[in-house]
This record gives structure tokens, C-alpha cells and sequence, in this order.
């Protein structure tokens, strides 16, 4: 299984991407790089910045919903 980012920008952005995402029966995935660098002992370049990946199969249906959002 692939994933892609089909997304990146600040938390309250992705959140509202993943809910719309969720609602047409695609579960993304979310990864958190402010959390990560935390649980590594290191600080986070971008405070607040989170990446959205979808499985690769669900690449062109999620753009075309991202182009209604």
C-alpha cells in the first residue's frame, strides 16, 4: 500500500480536510511533525504544521474534492 500528500498546511486546515475527507467515506491519514519532533527530543522547524495522505487509489477522487473545499 502507497500513500500520498495530497495536503499540507497548519492543523485547523488538514482537520477540516480530513472531516470532508471522512464524511465521502475516505479515511486519511495525518502526520504531525510538531508531535513527532517532540517525542524525539528535538523542536519542531514548523510549530503547528501537519502533512494529509490518502492511499494512492483515492489520489484523483480526493483532488477533486480538495477543488470544492
Amino acid at each position: 500500500m502507497s500513500y500520498v500528500k495530497v495536503f499540507s498546511g497548519s492543523i485547523v486546515e488538514v482537520q477540516h480536510i480530513k472531516q470532508s475527507l471522512q464524511a465521502k467515506g475516505i479515511e486519511p491519514l495525518v502526520r504531525d511533525t510538531t508531535s513527532s519532533a517532540a517525542l524525539a527530543g528535538f523542536g519542531a522547524l514548523m510549530p503547528n504544521f501537519q502533512e494529509l495522505f490518502v492511499h494512492s487509489d483515492e489520489e484523483a477522487t480526493v483532488v477533486e474534492i480538495l477543488k470544492t473545499i
